[in-house]
């Protein structure tokens, strides 16, 4: 049991299982909840929950001198999953997952490729990079919700807010996550946002980032988003709220992931009910007595 909680560990399954939901989501939504083919969604979502696995494997393995200051206790580090294991772990789930897009199209393999590519090419040396680095995760998470789009084949003006609210999210997670890792990078010469300009200073660029998100959140409910999305968008709230006010320093990094981590999860709940075709906000509204 400790080795099978080892890899799931390795490869992150909470996250993978959110990597999944935003494809389903991203599937739902562009096809607006109609025709909906079963196989092709399951397919899809294991696409991008094979390569989002492969790449978070792939990352533990070059973070591994990292991960011994900052998280001595993950699997690699630990000695509860061997390199070679993991290398090993990390190209079979990319090849599986890359195999598996064949089934659905042309697009589909294209986007699972480069998607595998650039989390690759993050894990070896763009994470060094800060910002760019930062720039790849946002757009490879968000990319897990457009390629339900390109499951589907139709709706990719849908899913345009979802992807976005998805890749500015990220982008305040990553930052905030390079807040928390802040004392290993440092010594590791991995040049994050906190690092290269200062953790108070990060800070300021993630409230901004938060304050754009507030302000979008809205526009979902103008086009047409049921009475679900108005609900969970108002937790979705609460959690960005809490960490706009989490202090600045690097112990409120920590803190910051973890609301933003679950404000993901909503964000995606709310999109995904939200867009669940018939009971409107404006129908709602017309029926209250």
């Amino acid at each position: 049991m400790s080795i099978i909680t080892a890899y799931i560990r390795l490869v992150r399954l909470h996250n993978v299982v959110g990597a999944t939901l935003g494809d389903v989501m991203g599937y739902l939504v562009s096809s607006k909840w109609a025709h909906v083919s079963l196989v092709t969604l399951t397919i899809s979502a294991l696409v991008v929950g094979l390569v989002a696995a492969g790449g978070y494997v792939i990352n533990d393995v070059f973070d591994v001198e990292i991960d011994r200051i900052n998280k001595p206790d993950r699997p690699i580090p630990a000695g509860k999953v061997s390199l070679r294991s993991a290398k090993i772990l990390s190209a079979c789930l990319f090849a599986l997952g890359i195999l598996l897009s064949i089934w659905i199209n042309l697009y589909a393999l294209v986007v699972s490729f480069l998607t595998a590519l650039m989390l690759y090419a993050y894990a070896s040396h763009l994470k060094k990079t800060g910002v760019w680095g930062n720039f790849v995760v946002s757009l490879t998470t968000s990319l897990s919700i457009f390629f339900g789009a390109i499951a589907a084949e139709r709706g990719y003006e849908l899913v345009a807010i979802p992807t976005l609210y998805s890749f500015t999210l990220t982008m305040c997670r990553e930052i905030v996550k390079g807040v928390e890792d802040y004392e290993g990078d440092s010594l590791n010469n991995v040049k994050t946002l906190a690092v290269s300009i200062g953790v108070e200073r990060a800070w300021g660029v993630i409230r901004k980032l938060l304050i754009v998100l507030m302000i979008l959140a809205p526009l979902p409910i103008a086009l047409g988003y049921n009475i679900s999305y108005v609900t969970l968008i108002a937790i979705f709230y609460v959690y960005v709220i809490r960490t706009y006010l989490t202090e600045s320093s690097i112990r409120g990094g920590a803190k910051g992931r973890e609301y933003l981590k679950v404000a993901a999860v909503v964000a995606i709940l709310a999109f995904l009910f939200g867009s669940y075709p018939g009971l409107s906000l404006q129908h709602v509204i017309n029926e209250f007595p």
